[in-house]
C-alpha cells in the first residue's frame, strides 16, 4: 500500500502560496480530520478558509468541530452564508450545541436561522437544557426500533437510516409512546435468525441517564458500566437521545482540567494557555492568590497572639515550617483521596462516618511515625527534651486533625453542591497552617507552663 506523504504546516502554507490547490486537496482527502486540524492550526485565518474550501462538507464539519472556539468564531466571520449553512448543517447536533454555547448570542441567532426547520427546532431544544447537563451533551441521532420487528427488518432499518446516526452498534427499542423498553446490539441482530423477534433479542436490564443529570455523573455511569453509548430519557421516561463514549472522553478531560486548576488555586481559563489573553489569565490567578493572602494573615495573628511563648522558648520557632509543611501535606493527601473517590463514585456522602473513623485511625498511625521522627529530629537541634516532646506531640495531634479536615471538607462541599476540588491545594494548606499553629502553641503552653 502506498504511504501518504506527511506534510508540515509550513509546507501546506507554501502549497497555498503557490496555488497548488489540486495537489493539496488530494493530500487532505487521504488524512484523518484530527490530523487536518493539527496541520492547519498554526495557519492564519485566511489560509484556514482556503483549506476549508478544499474539503468536502462532511470532513469540513468534523474538522471545524475540533478547532478552538476562537478559531471557529473567526472562520464563521470569514465564510460566506452558503459555506456556513453547509458546515453547521453537517455538524453533529451535540457538537453544534457546544459551538453555540461559546458564540455571542447575536451570532447564534443568525446561525440558527440558516438551519433547516427541523434542525432549528432541534438546536433550540438542546440549548434549552441546563448547561453541563446530559441534555446539552446528547445527540438525538440514534437508531430506534420496534419490539415487534424481526431481526431481518431491524437490520434493513439500520441499513437505511444508520448512515446519519451517531452509532449503529446499539439500537434502542421503544413502545408506541416513545418510552425506552430495551436495547439490542448489532451483533445480536446479525447472528440471530432473520425471523427472530427484536423483543426476544433485546435486553431490558439497562442503565440510562436523565436529561438534567450533570455531565460528570453521566461520565461516571458510562465509565462504571463500560458502555459505548448510554440512552438519555426525559421526565416521562421517553427516549430523547444518546451520549456516546467520545463525548464522555471530552467531558472527563474538561472536568479533570477544571479540577487541576481548582486544586492549584486558579480559576480555570476558558481557552488554552496561549489563547488566553495575558490580563485575563492574570486576573484569574490573582483572584485566588488574594483570597489565600488574606487567609494567611490568620497565621500572623496566631503567631502574634502566642509571641510570649516564643520569647520564653525561642527554639519552638525553629520547628514551625516543618510542622506546618508536614500537616499541610498530610491534609492534602487525605483531601485528594476523598475528592478522587467522590468523583469516581467510589465514595458516597452516606459513607461520612466510616470515612471519619478510618481517617482518624490513619491519622493516628501516621501521627505516631511522624511524631517520633520529629521528636528525634528536635533532640538533634536542641538538647532540651521538652522541646522534642512539644514538637512530637504537636505533630501527632496535628496529623490526626489534618486527616480529619482533609477528608471532611470535600464531603461538606459536595453536600453544599460546591466542587470539592477547591478544598485541595493552597486552600487546605492555608487552613491547616492556622490550625497547626494553634495546636502547637497550645501544647507548648501546657508543657512549658507559660501563660500570657
Amino acid at each position: 500500500m502506498e504511504k501518504t506523504l506527511v506534510l508540515s504546516s509550513d509546507e501546506v502554507k507554501r502549497m497555498i502560496d503557490k496555488r497548488r490547490f489540486f495537489e493539496l486537496k488530494k493530500y487532505l482527502s487521504e488524512i484523518l480530520p484530527p490530523d487536518i486540524m493539527e496541520l492547519i492550526d498554526p495557519l492564519d485565518i485566511t489560509d484556514k478558509v482556503i483549506v476549508f474550501r478544499l474539503l468536502n462538507k462532511e470532513i469540513a464539519a468534523e474538522v471545524f468541530s475540533l478547532l478552538d472556539h476562537d478559531d471557529q468564531e473567526e472562520l464563521l466571520k470569514q465564510f460566506g452564508e452558503a459555506k456556513i449553512r453547509e458546515i453547521i448543517g453537517e455538524m453533529d447536533p451535540d457538537d453544534r450545541t457546544e459551538l453555540f454555547d461559546e458564540l455571542p448570542e447575536n451570532m447564534v441567532k443568525a446561525l440558527i436561522k440558516l438551519l433547516s426547520p427541523e434542525e432549528r427546532a432541534l438546536a433550540n431544544r438542546l440549548l434549552n437544557y441546563p448547561e453541563d447537563s446530559a441534555g446539552r451533551l446528547m445527540t438525538p441521532e440514534f437508531i430506534e426500533l420496534n419490539k415487534n420487528m424481526t431481526a431481518g427488518e431491524a437490520i434493513e432499518t439500520i441499513r437505511k437510516t444508520g448512515l446519519d446516526k451517531e452509532t449503529i452498534y446499539y439500537s434502542y427499542v421503544t413502545d408506541c409512546n416513545g418510552h425506552l423498553i430495551g436495547i439490542v446490539s448489532l451483533k445480536d441482530l446479525l447472528l440471530a435468525s432473520p425471523d427472530k423477534k427484536v423483543e426476544d433479542l433485546m435486553t431490558t436490564n439497562f442503565v440510562s441517564v436523565h436529561t438534567h443529570d450533570d455531565q460528570e455523573e453521566v461520565a461516571r455511569v458510562l465509565t462504571k458500566y463500560d458502555l459505548v453509548a448510554i440512552p438519555v430519557v426525559d421526565n416521562d421516561n421517553k427516549l430523547v437521545g444518546i451520549i456516546t463514549v467520545d463525548d464522555v472522553v471530552d467531558v472527563i478531560h474538561e472536568e479533570a482540567t477544571e479540577d487541576f486548576h481548582k486544586m492549584a488555586g486558579i480559576e480555570a481559563p476558558d481557552e488554552p494557555y496561549f489563547s488566553t489573553k495575558f490580563f485575563i489569565l492574570g486576573r484569574k490567578r490573582a483572584l485566588w492568590l488574594i483570597v489565600l493572602l488574606v487567609t494567611s494573615y490568620l497565621s500572623s495573628i496566631v503567631l502574634k497572639h502566642y509571641s510570649y511563648i516564643l520569647q520564653v522558648v525561642v527554639p519552638l520557632a525553629f520547628f514551625i515550617p516543618m510542622l506546618t509543611g508536614t500537616c499541610g501535606n498530610t491534609g492534602m493527601q487525605s483531601a485528594t483521596l476523598i475528592i478522587r473517590g467522590l468523583a469516581t463514585g467510589e465514595i458516597e456522602l452516606r459513607d461520612f462516618l466510616r470515612i471519619i473513623f478510618r481517617e482518624i485511625l490513619m491519622g493516628a498511625f501516621l501521627g505516631v511515625i511522624l511524631g517520633l521522627f520529629s521528636f528525634v529530629r528536635a533532640r538533634f537541634v536542641d538538647t532540651d527534651p521538652f522541646i522534642g516532646i512539644s514538637v512530637g506531640v504537636a505533630v501527632f495531634v496535628s496529623v490526626i486533625v489534618a486527616n480529619m479536615i482533609g477528608s471532611v471538607l470535600p464531603m461538606i462541599l459536595k453536600k453544599l453542591k460546591i466542587d470539592p476540588a477547591i478544598s485541595a491545594g493552597p486552600f487546605i494548606s492555608t487552613l491547616l497552617d492556622v490550625t497547626t499553629l494553634l495546636i502547637y502553641f497550645s501544647i507548648a503552653e501546657v508543657i512549658f507552663n507559660v501563660r500570657a
